[in-house]
């Protein structure tokens, strides 16, 4: 199970340097990923708890698994931040286990904002809160893949063992082989040739 808390950061721009941050906040199930699967959900973030200045930049940080796991902070609001930001978050896991977790913005592609015109309106309004902002959690599975790989390998080498094992035994039994069928061979002939022999002397 993967418990997904969220951290809220108002930081002035330097000098002077300063900031200002609220306490972690567990988000709702539906909120959260769901392990393995890929998803975009729309995660409510609230006012600051200080006036919001035009050099200040409002930012966000995700923690996963207890605390294990924690993201970069990146910017929604203010210096560094796009006008409708989507954050993607990409998880890294190895079976069930979540080995590391990563986020970055960027501008939500078009169909998006065409798809969420509320969550668009809410951003561009200075006095709306709480904001709403697009986040995709993404899994990286590439230990799953390096097996699935390693599974396609195994196959081929498997069946081209099976067939040198065979080639090898039919080159061994081949002489022997050989030796039978000559001698069933001779014996088939010795046994007709007796039988000639045997119709021949009666007809005498």
């Amino acid at each position: 199970m993967v418990i997904t808390s969220l951290g809220l950061c108002k930081q002035p721009a330097p000098p002077p340097f300063s900031q200002s941050r609220t306490n972690w906040q567990d988000l709702l199930g539906q909120h959260c990923p769901r392990f393995g699967m890929d998803r975009l959900v729309a995660v409510p973030i609230p006012k600051p708890q200080q006036a919001f200045g035009k050099g200040d930049t409002y930012k966000l940080q995700f923690s996963f698994d207890g605390d294990r796991h924690l993201t970069p902070w990146v910017p929604l609001l203010g210096e560094g931040a796009p006008a409708v930001p989507l954050v993607v978050v990409t998880l890294r896991r190895s079976g069930e286990e979540l080995l590391g977790a990563s986020a970055e913005v960027r501008e939500a592609p078009a169909e998006y904002q065409e798809r969420h015109p509320v969550l668009v309106a809410e951003m561009r309004n200075v006095s709306h809160w709480p904001k709403h902002v697009l986040v995709h959690y993404s899994f990286d599975t590439r230990n799953d893949v390096d097996l699935d790989r390693g599974l396609y390998l195994l196959f081929p080498c498997a069946l081209l063992a099976v067939l040198i094992l065979c080639v090898s035994a039919l080159r061994g039994v081949r002489g022997k082989l050989a030796q039978f069928l000559a001698d069933v061979t001779a014996e088939g002939t010795t046994a007709a040739a007796a039988m000639w022999k045997g119709s021949e002397g009666k007809g005498e």
